[in-house]
């Protein structure tokens, strides 16, 4: 993962943060259109879900949770 990260920053210029940001959001992208495909993406890229992607799913399982115990 850190060759392709290394690719992004010297063909863009932007931060590796940002460049690593980038590939989270392929790779998710790609594993979304491939789900079958999605541990071998992750292999390939050295990627899983981001934190940002982490964080969603937390709290949409927190707000489910929440509803189901009153009903709605």
């Amino acid at each position: 993962m850190q060759e392709l990260v290394q690719q992004i920053i010297d063909k863009t210029g932007i931060p590796a943060d940002k460049a690593q940001q980038v590939l989270g959001v392929v790779a998710k992208f790609v594993k979304d259109k491939f789900p079958a495909m999605g541990g071998q993406i992750d292999s390939l890229l050295g990627t899983s879900a981001g934190a940002a992607d982490k964080k969603e799913d937390d709290e949409a399982g927190l707000l489910g949770g929440i509803t189901g115990k009153f009903g709605l």
